[in-house]
């Protein structure tokens, strides 16, 4: 009677080191790597999350390998672009087109550059000047009247902006001799004061809370690929919390491949006056105390006819999933 058994014992055993052996040794299917293409409006200082994220190596540990350009003249046209994802201005998106989902900046990151260096510059110092400013309906410009009505003056009556320009004819507009001020992000505006053209003389981030600059897909997008969004979200956040736990100047050297024409002091210095603005986002989680401020700024210069929901500009379930997971610890 015991023979059978030893038997059926015997061909489960075997079975057992056979399903073992498939498991160690037969060939898994490699994890779905995701190809994307990145459109920015600008090589800009305030997109660093995203630059350093590629140069950490971040996205790949997430399957991501991702292409970036810049857009030509700085415009996107949302209706017939192919990228996958946008780096791009919240109040680019308050109307249509795709909608943001990953937070990089907590502030605008434009500043005020002068003509001359300034030791003691006071913003009444605009008073009857002109100001070469961003597109009416601009972060940058929404910020520097929220600036102006603070120290009581009436933006187009006290201080003449100019508001028609294209951005990528603002700063030969500046050179050429009009205007008495412009408002610049790095590294352009870091470009200009190395070249001693042009010196900061204010941060624009001190007009408040907003989330300026964002990472954007069009809706379909994240309904068909939410493992992509989320792994860019949480290659995005351990950037932040990098871009927080060191110096200027470490940033500088890992982001240096990202602005080959700025040498790195220049670039180790606009890092470091962005830091001390608080310009970057400490998640990616957009704010919706900072949204309102947005669009209430927007709504108080007539660039907005009426408030646009959060939802329907903001996408926060990648954010708020890659903020809940929590920054990956290195193994010990």
């Amino acid at each position: 009677m015991r023979k059978p058994l030893v038997i059926i014992a015997a061909v489960l055993a075997l079975a057992g080191v056979g399903a073992a052996a498939w498991y160690f040794f037969y060939p898994k299917p490699a994890p779905e790597v995701h190809r994307l293409e990145i459109r920015e409006t600008a090589r800009e200082v305030a997109y660093l999350p995203h630059y350093l994220a590629a140069a950490l190596g971040y996205f790949e540990d997430y399957e991501l390998h991702l292409s970036i350009s810049t857009a030509p003249k700085g415009v996107l046209d949302f209706e017939n672009e192919t990228a996958d994802l946008f780096l791009v201005p919240l109040d680019r998106l308050m109307v249509d087109g795709p909608v943001a989902f990953a937070g990089l900046t907590r502030r605008d990151p434009s500043f005020l550059m002068g003509r001359e260096a300034v030791a003691e510059f006071k913003w009444e110092d605009l008073q009857d000047r002109t100001v070469i400013g961003d597109p009416p309906d601009g972060a940058g410009e929404m910020a520097l009247e929220e600036i102006l009505r603070k120290y009581e003056m009436i933006p187009q009556t006290h201080v003449n902006i100019v508001q028609h320009l294209p951005v990528h004819l603002r700063v030969g507009t500046f050179l050429s001799g009009s205007g008495s001020y412009i408002i610049l992000p790095d590294p352009m505006a870091a470009y200009l004061e190395k070249s001693e053209t042009a010196h900061v003389l204010a941060s624009l981030a001190q007009a408040g809370g907003i989330p300026s600059r964002v990472t954007a897909a069009k809706p379909e997008f994240l309904q068909n690929h939410p493992d992509a969004a989320l792994g860019y979200t949480m290659a995005v956040f351990r950037a932040q919390d990098w871009i927080e736990k060191h110096a200027p100047a470490e940033i500088a050297v890992v982001a240096a491949p990202f602005f080959p024409y700025l040498d790195l002091d220049t670039l180790t210095r606009a890092v470091e006056r962005n830091k001390d603005a608080d310009l970057w986002a400490k998640t990616p989680l957009i704010d919706e105390q900072h949204y309102q401020n947005l669009q209430d700024w927007l709504i108080r210069s007539g660039e907005l006819p009426q408030a646009v929901p959060y939802p329907q500009t903001v996408e926060p379930s990648f954010a708020r999933e890659a903020v809940e997971q929590g920054i990956p610890q290195p193994e010990k």
